[in-house]
């Protein structure tokens, strides 16, 4: 009956180092980095595998395999080793673990060839895995992380545990002949608990320095959450900073900009008396001058208003048919100004014909104009430019500009709406300071509305603003 009872604590011992073999991998699997992990692993599969076959002693010793299975048991002390020494980040000579796996080898294989005596063949197997437990042992005590206090002293107390039953075979001289056998196989039996155990402080070993790689994750998380915090603040102070400083600027700097158009204006309506040709094309130079570096101030104003949602929101309904009413003449004349011929087609079929927009008139003024100016400065010499207004759908109406122009680099295409980008133009001669763009896009999202564009290399280009559509 008590033999019957070992061989129960054997069966049982073999089926829980399976499950915590399969646990082992499974945790490895999820996180293949450690490298500690995988030698855990094999640990794992070995010492299941021979606890399994030590179950079945007819198998287990059979000649001359058993030379086969003790080669496999010292791989398993080998990779326990292997795995403690890298989890402890302790270097081992590459040469010392080959000679350890080789030697093994060899000797077992001439043990299969030439069976050795029992007790030399044990004594063989139990020195290899002694010398796997020792330096494991030593890896665990070098441990110095203190977040694995409480797994490292209980391994080292299982370890110590596996080293002196070896040391009490070794006391019996590996000779169970004439011992009795129950207390030979009574020191057996606890060591399959002890290595049930050395599993069970792997696994916690390795959930450990998971949870300790996901807190270090949480803590970098933290850390550049509130770097990015700071970071946004210092972003918005600057930003205001930015905005007051160009909102005074251009008050302080339109005043004498005006002073300067004004007396320019009069003296090109001889209000002083006649020029002559020199002296009005300096007026002229300067006029225009003036008036460049006063439209910039007032782009500036614009999108300094629009980047901090200082724009004065003042909509109010306009019927479809009203919607280029106020705004054919000037996109007219700017077609004019680069000699192109415009097109402005309307089509709201499908809409209800008391349908309206909420906008802003002098918001759609600057739209307009910034997106027909965009369209015949880069159109080709004397084009032509297509508006169309069309419904998108029962709820928005597109107004598309289209041009027959060079079009815009695929690469540069995402620069385009950028403040003070010209999209790889720069070297062109063509006026422009890269806001107008800026400036309509900020305009048309403030009325509820989105712009975008269409282009092609070679083709041109079609900017398009959606705007809501509001029905009575």
């Amino acid at each position: 009956m008590e033999n019957l009872d070992i061989n129960t604590m054997q069966y049982l011992s073999s089926a829980i180092l399976v499950v915590l073999s399969v646990l082992m991998v499974l945790l490895y699997v999820r996180d293949r980095k450690q490298l500690a992990g995988l030698w855990w692993c094999a640990f794992g599969i070995l010492i299941s595998i021979d606890t399994v076959l030590s179950s079945m002693p007819a198998i287990r010793n059979m000649e001359p395999w058993v030379y086969l299975f003790n080669t496999s048991a010292s791989f398993a002390y080998f990779s326990l080793m292997l795995g403690c020494m890298r989890f402890a980040n302790i270097r081992i000579g590459r040469n010392l673990v080959i000679f350890l796996f080789v030697s093994c080898a060899i000797v077992n294989a001439i043990g299969a060839s030439s069976p050795f005596s029992d007790e030399y063949r044990r004594a063989i197997i139990v020195s290899y895995n002694t010398i796997g437990l020792l330096f494991s042992a030593y890896a665990i005590y070098k441990l110095r992380t203190r977040i694995y206090l409480l797994e490292k002293y209980f391994l080292l107390a299982l370890l110590v545990s596996h080293l002196s039953i070896h040391a009490f075979w070794a006391y019996l001289s590996f000779d169970i002949s004439n011992v009795d056998e129950t207390l030979f196989s009574k020191s057996v039996t606890p060591m399959y608990m002890v290595l049930i155990f050395i599993l069970i402080t792997l696994l916690l070993l390795t959930l450990g320095k998971i949870r300790y790689q996901m807190e270090q994750v949480n803590f970098r998380s933290i850390a550049i959450k509130k770097a990015l915090s700071e970071a946004v603040r210092e972003t918005k102070v600057a930003n205001n900073s930015k905005s007051i400083f160009l909102t005074n600027m251009s008050h302080e700097l339109r005043t004498p900009l005006n002073i300067i158009l004004g007396f320019s204006e009069a003296l090109k309506m001889d209000y002083l008396g006649p020029l002559n040709d020199k002296q009005r094309a300096f007026i002229d130079n300067i006029h225009f001058g003036g008036k460049r570096l006063l439209d910039l101030i007032n782009d500036l104003l614009s999108l300094s208003n629009i980047e901090t949602g200082n724009l004065n929101v003042e909509l109010e309904k306009i019927k479809l048919k009203d919607i280029f009413k106020d705004h054919r003449e000037n996109i007219a004349r700017i077609a004019r100004k680069y000699h192109c011929t415009l097109h402005i087609i309307e089509d709201y079929e499908g809409l209800d014909k008391n349908a309206s927009i909420l906008a802003n008139q002098d918001w759609l003024d600057q739209v307009f104009a910034a997106l027909v100016d965009n369209a015949a400065k880069y159109a080709s010499k004397a084009g032509t430019i297509w508006v169309n207004a069309f419904s998108l759908d029962q709820d928005y109406i597109r107004i598309t500009v289209k041009d027959e122009g060079a079009g815009i680099k695929e690469e540069e295409q995402e620069n385009v709406l950028k403040p003070f980008n010209r999209a790889g133009i720069e070297s062109r001669n063509i006026e422009g300071t890269g806001t107008g763009l800026a400036i309509a896009k900020g305009l048309t999202e403030a009325m509820s509305g989105e712009l975008g564009f269409e282009s092609r290399k070679g083709i041109g280009s079609t900017f398009w603003i959606d705007l809501p559509v509001r029905r009575d």
